[in-house]
């Protein structure tokens, strides 16, 4: 989990990825925003990604999935839908201190 920095997507906005359905299906969604939220400062690492699955007909309940890039490879993501074509992940890590 520690690929996903909020350095290294906000470089990947535009890009795609893979991620694995209930059904075992795959769909590919896209990297549209990485936002810091207010917890992030000296103590917190706190940033929200947001996905377009646009493509996905429905959207995509609220849940754990399976989601894969070449550049990040595999890691299970809690999402929440802001809309039918709108998901959330929120990363939240405690900054270790020298």
């Amino acid at each position: 989990m520690e690929q996903f920095t909020f350095e290294r997507l906000e470089k990947m906005v535009g890009e795609k990825l893979t991620v694995t359905l209930d059904n075992n299906q795959t769909a590919e969604v896209e990297i549209s925003d990485v936002q810091r939220t207010a917890t992030h400062g000296k103590l917190w690492e706190a940033f929200a990604l947001y996905l377009d699955c646009g493509e996905l007909e429905g959207g995509l309940a609220q849940g754990t999935y399976p989601f894969s890039h070449e550049k990040l490879g595999e890691a299970a993501l809690f999402v929440s839908p802001n809309s039918a074509r709108e998901l959330e992940v929120i990363f939240s890590r405690r900054v270790e201190q020298p």
